[in-house]
């Protein structure tokens, strides 16, 4: 079910990139203005970040999550409703507002509902997840434009989160305790394999905890001042930064960027779509097991999640630029599908590392990394929608978009070798 969350999710935010040039001849929207509606999500995903995953502790992943799925529902009804470049931008915002603390709920969600030794597969299935909601927005928005047109598409994906809402508020349970189906045996496992120290408190923020460290406001600043001083805190934010801002443009200009670079249908382009975004799953989910068995035979955390995605960042801004040596769409594609899949490799040791630096306050580490993720989110569509702009204008040679991703991921390879998961971002202010 939380699988399902991210790919509902994903679903509604990534279907508007495949359908970017239809919507954009029916409101009369030019590349700048696209650029804001496809950043509008982002815009609204960054802010509520540490309040939606403080509600998800206080209240719990099931009221939260249920929640959140029929607000995101609402905001893409809205959007299949806009008459306008201003609506619909909003309604971009306020569906991004909708999603936000969604991953951090579903963190604590695993913490609860996973012992420590299944967590990394745990987090690489839902991390592949998002991407899966990506794929099968791609290819599903492309075939629903012809008989539905892009308005009756998003109203089918708003339906789409509303079942998954009412299926999610129904079957789930914020603790295995709680849940029928859960006999003693897969009870005791979970508990038992769960490690020594408490377990994660969402964000860290409810005074009334036992396990909490950081309850009182002047210790949560505390948490806040020592992350904020810690290099590695930095270099994984940075990280999430530039990943991000790479992995945005697959969901938001990248089938424009096909139609327009290289000449391909619109139904051909959202297809192509779909193979970098497959290449992210793939990569997303032999990842987790990766780090697991590289951390388990070398007993190294540098080499598992530092080591591991400063390679995997690297190769993929090298497959990056080799895409602009090719001139046939399908060989470029492939090329930045191998890099989509080398970026996939590096997507649980985020997760990973979190865990390592941030250590009871995982949360509240994910939320601020999460955020640092959606200002590259943010600025990816709203910068590449200058660059369309400037090439079409100038005529520009369409491969400075790949150049500059190419630059990107280099940078977010670069930011990992700052990272040392030995470390904690907070032991130094905070003492468990």
């Amino acid at each position: 079910m939380l699988a399902g969350a991210a790919i509902v999710s994903y679903l509604t935010r990534a279907s508007i990139s495949t359908a970017a040039t239809t919507i954009q001849a029916d409101l009369h929207l030019d590349a700048v203005q696209m650029g804001y509606v496809l950043g509008g999500f982002f815009m609204g995903y960054i802010w509520l970040q540490i309040p939606g995953g403080w509600l998800g502790g206080r209240i719990g992943a099931r009221i939260t999550l249920t929640a959140f799925a029929l607000l995101w529902s609402l905001m893409t009804l809205a959007s299949a409703l806009a008459p306008s470049y201003e609506v619909l931008r909003w309604s971009r915002i306020a569906m991004g507002a909708a999603q936000a603390g969604l991953f951090a709920v579903i963190i604590k969600a695993l913490a609860d509902w996973f012992p420590e030794s299944r967590r990394g597969t745990a987090g690489a299935v839902i991390t592949g997840s998002m991407s899966v909601g990506a794929v099968i927005a791609s290819g599903l928005t492309v075939r629903l434009l012809d008989p539905l047109g892009w308005r009756g598409a998003f109203e089918v994906y708003a339906l789409v989160g509303v079942v998954w809402a009412v299926a999610f508020a129904l079957w789930f349970r914020n603790t295995p305790a709680d849940h029928p189906a859960v006999n003693l045996a897969e009870l005791k496992l979970i508990r038992e394999a769960a490690p020594l120290r408490p377990r994660l408190q969402d964000l860290e923020l409810d005074p009334h905890s036992k396990d909490s460290d950081a309850g009182e406001l002047t210790s949560f600043a505390a948490v806040l001042m020592s992350m904020a001083l810690s290099v590695s805190m930095w270099a994984l934010c940075i990280q999430a930064f530039f990943r991000a801002f790479g992995y945005a443009l697959f969901i938001t200009w990248f089938p424009s960027y096909l139609e327009q670079g290289f000449g391909v249908a619109t139904s051909r382009a959202g297809d192509l779509s779909m193979l970098p975004l497959a290449g992210v799953v793939v990569g997303s989910f032999l990842g987790g097991p990766l780090v697991d068995v590289i951390l388990v035979r070398t007993g190294s955390r540098w080499l598992s999640r530092s080591g591991v995605a400063a390679f995997s960042l690297g190769t993929c801004a090298l497959a990056t630029l080799a895409a602009t040596f090719v001139n046939e769409p399908l060989a470029a594609v492939a090329m930045l599908s191998l890099g989509a899949f080398l970026s996939g490799l590096a997507s649980p040791t985020t997760w990973a590392a979190t865990m390592d630096i941030s250590g009871r306050h995982t949360a509240l580490g994910f939320a601020i990394m999460n955020m640092s993720g959606n200002i590259g989110a943010i600025a990816c569509p709203i910068a590449v929608g200058y660059l369309i702009a400037h090439i079409r204008a100038t005529n520009g040679n369409w491969d400075w978009v790949l150049y500059m991703f190419a630059a990107i991921y280099l940078a977010g390879s670069l930011a990992w070798l700052f990272l040392n998961p030995n470390r904690s971002a907070v032991e130094r202010r905070v003492r468990a």
